[in-house]
């Protein structure tokens, strides 16, 4: 993603945008409005439901709930496959349902009491934006809630008429036919999804096989293009397995055994992918042993294997078992030379193990230990974790969002009622709408938000002046109106970074023509609705700067901190394999997430107030790199956690010298990265860690005790490989700790710059 922070060579450049992802409006637009066939599927489905829910309610003459709709179904993923769609319809239709109680039971208790009201319908507000900020979900309670109680607070009874019509509009007709919709058009198996994922994942593993082959001259032909997966890929192949089960109701009965084959795949990819980055071009162009060239050849057909197994659903586990004979491997590295390759062949039979094991009759056992993980969490209370101080502690920062948002859409509700002015009323969910993460992300939302707005209104007036007055069938409305639905579905089926835009500009349509047929005489109702908008977000652009300002950067850094805390977690030995599902893994999806959510912040971070002053400039920098080298190394401590495991290392045979050596350099490890962690959030950390004298120091007792300046070529390259490993680690976790003090600490002299390279 482009940063935003860039600057043109020459006065004569274009200056790049910071409202644009660092890029003219004319790039961006180019880039963001580009056709794909996935873009085409989802464009489509979007119209069909938005042209769906225009002619219904323009046919039933439903309450004024359908661009409300059209607005929650424009506010879905597009691309959703057949279980996020049917799991994201169930759950909304069920939050649906407990929101309309909650506004049906306002409105008889508090609905003809102002002061009942307001107070009641804040807490209720502000506890379901901190649900929705808490687990990471849509603003849905909160704005179907504002529209059924706030819209028209004056006139209660009739508030509660059009509350109960919520659950058939929003939620047979605008859920019901997003969900029905997705699941007939061009619908995608997440289980077919997952085994293409799969089979990328091993065909990148045998890729970096058959180019080591066709290095050494061993193989022909040379394979033509790097199918290589990308990193950080095991999230998205765990939420595919989690959809896959929706689906699939069976597989839900080997979910231990998928998550473990899952992550022992990615475990492979990251070893192969690690072994190719480092062998130097003069090392991989010798000629290879022929034990050597029999082990290579034998990783390869048993993941070209494998690959075919799972994409065709079959057992190979027998041929794989068969190509992966310990007495192959034996005569390259014996048990007491442990080496990368032996990883790899111990991850490939135990993948070999799982697939075998998925084709296998379940146990009554396994399905009764199909959340087993669960268990290694810490110990649950009888008592509920929100009723601890230190649940509320910990996530005082989405109390704080909840209540200003909240306030800001009450807000508003005061400004509309005391001006009798009903039709700008959309302010009050704009509030909602606008609610964001940090103050970079309201600000660019706000952007598309105005900018959606105007484009819907300038639509509305063209409909208006020009179709309308001609219009009396519901044919010809759903022709005069299809060109701005299908305008609004292709925008929203884009990225992130322009989705929004297209949800505002059908909503802002459909609040003007969602009404009858026949000559019109006032055009005071787009502007309107977009004087309220732009009411929403001044309201809000105020109480968001004044009331716990929640700075991207600010909040990037913290992502960054929690991120190097928990990989500190990754430097101690495991006792055996099977903690790397049970430990290591919860640890590994933290820290992603950690870091994903710093990337998107810093994202936002362009837009606040004081973006172009060279210091913020300087440490968005900083904290980009900081990010970049934190995910390089999660990966390493993660090839470093499988060699230890796999590679055939006898640890518990070392001499007691050296095993404390090798915790103590552990440690060291976990210390190092905490006092970076102290760094980046500015406080005394205290003495620094020297890591590389602590590695060489280790490193030489290696070699002393496996007297590895006697090995034989091969088995001393393997040494090497896993020292350079150590020292890769300990170099990468030196560069975050400057680049976590530049983030900190601008320097004072102009133009001199800390190596953020």
């Amino acid at each position: 993603m482009t940063s935003g922070d860039s600057r043109p060579d020459s006065s004569s450049q274009p200056k790049p945008g910071r409202l644009w992802f660092g890029t003219s409006l004319g790039q961006f637009l180019k880039a963001e409005l580009k056709d794909s066939a996935a873009r085409r599927v989802a464009a489509l489905r979007l119209f069909v439901v938005t042209l769906t829910i225009a002619l219904v309610s323009q046919t039933l003459h439903i309450p004024p709930l359908g661009a409300i709709s059209i607005l929650i179904c424009l506010s879905y993923d597009a691309h959703a496959n057949a279980g996020q769609s049917l799991a994201f319809g169930m759950r909304q239709l069920g939050y649906l349902i407990v929101t309309t109680l909650v506004s049906v039971l306002t409105l008889m208790l508090a609905g003809n009491d102002p002061w009942l009201l307001l107070p009641l319908s804040f807490v209720i507000l502000a506890l379901s934006l901190f649900h929705a900020r808490l687990i990471a979900w849509p603003t849905g309670i909160a704005l179907w809630y504002s529209v059924a109680v706030l819209y028209n607070p004056s006139t209660p009874d009739e508030n509660i008429y059009h509350a109960l019509w919520n659950i058939p509009i929003i939620g047979v007709l605008a859920l019901g036919t997003w969900t029905v919709v997705h699941l007939t058009i061009k619908p995608q198996d997440p289980l077919k999804l997952l085994k293409v994922e799969i089979a990328t994942q091993l065909a990148a593993v045998e890729y970096i096989f058959s180019a080591r082959l066709a290095d050494a001259g061993a193989y022909t032909p040379r394979p033509e293009a790097n199918m290589h997966a990308a990193a950080g890929s095991l999230g998205k192949l765990l939420g595919l397995l989690a959809n896959a089960e929706l689906i699939h109701p069976a597989l839900h009965e080997r979910h231990q055994t998928y998550r473990a084959l899952l992550l022992e795949i990615d475990g492979l990819r990251q070893l192969a992918d690690w072994l190719n980055q480092v062998l130097a071009a003069e090392y991989r162009a010798q000629p290879l042993t022929p034990e050597k060239l029999h082990v290579y050849r034998a990783l390869q057909s048993a993941c070209a294997q494998l690959r075919y197994g799972l994409a065709e659903s079959r057992d190979v586990s027998a041929k794989v078992t068969s190509l992966l004979r310990d007495d192959v491997l034996q005569n390259y590295a014996r048990e007491t030379n442990p080496s990368l390759l032996t990883a790899l062949w111990r991850a490939l039979q135990r993948i070999a193990g799982l697939t075998h094991d998925l084709h296998q009759p379940i146990v009554a056992t396994d399905s009764k230990n199909i959340n087993a993980e669960s268990d290694d969490n810490p110990e649950h209370s009888w008592l509920p974790a929100w009723f601890a101080y230190e649940f509320w502690a910990t996530h005082a920062d989405s109390v704080q969002f909840g209540i200003k948002f909240s306030l800001g859409a009450i807000l508003c509700m005061l400004i509309v009622e005391s001006l009798g002015w009903p039709d700008i009323n959309t302010a009050i969910p704009t509030c909602l709408v606008a609610a964001q993460t940090s103050l970079g992300a309201d600000y660019r939302l706000s952007l598309l938000r105005v900018s959606g707005a105007a484009v819907g209104g300038i639509c509305a007036y063209f409909y208006v002046l020009v179709f309308q007055s001609q219009l009396d069938t519901i044919v010809g409305f759903a022709f005069a109106t299809a060109p701005f639905w299908a305008l609004a579905a292709w925008i929203t089926a884009g990225s992130e970074r322009i989705a929004y835009l297209g949800r505002q500009l059908g909503f802002s349509f459909a609040l003007f023509v969602l009404h009858d047929f026949g000559q019109v005489t006032d055009l005071y109702l787009p502007r309107d609705r977009v004087i309220g908008i732009l009411l929403g977000l001044i309201v809000m652009g105020v109480i968001d700067y004044a009331l716990w300002p929640r700075r991207s950067i600010a909040l990037a850094r913290h992502h960054g901190v929690a991120a190097l805390r928990t990989l500190a977690n990754f430097t101690s030995r495991l006792p055996d394999v099977s903690h790397l599902l049970t430990y290591t893994l919860p640890l590994r999806l933290s820290a992603e997430k950690e870091l994903a959510a710093a990337q998107d912040l810093l994202a936002h971070a362009v837009l606040e107030p004081d973006a172009r002053l060279a210091e913020k400039v300087h440490e968005r920098a900083a904290l980009r790199a900081l990010v970049k080298d934190t995910s390089h190394l999660s990966g390493l401590l993660q090839v470093r956690k499988r060699y230890r495991l796999l590679s055939g290392q006898r640890f518990s045979h070392f001499p007691d010298e050296l095993q404390q050596l090798s915790r103590a350099f552990d440690a060291e490890l976990a210390n190092a990265l905490e006092y970076a962690a102290r760094l980046l959030q500015g406080e005394q950390a205290g003495n620094r860690i020297e890591l590389a004298k602590h590695q060489a120091g280790l490193q030489q007792s290696y070699s002393d005790h496996h007297r590895i300046d006697n090995l034989a070529d091969d088995l001393a390259v393997e040494w090497e490989l896993r020292f350079m490993l150590d020292q890769q680690i300990v170099e990468l976790i030196a560069h975050i700790e400057k680049t976590a003090l530049a983030a900190v600490s601008y320097p004072q002299k102009s133009g001199s710059e800390i190596d953020l390279q």
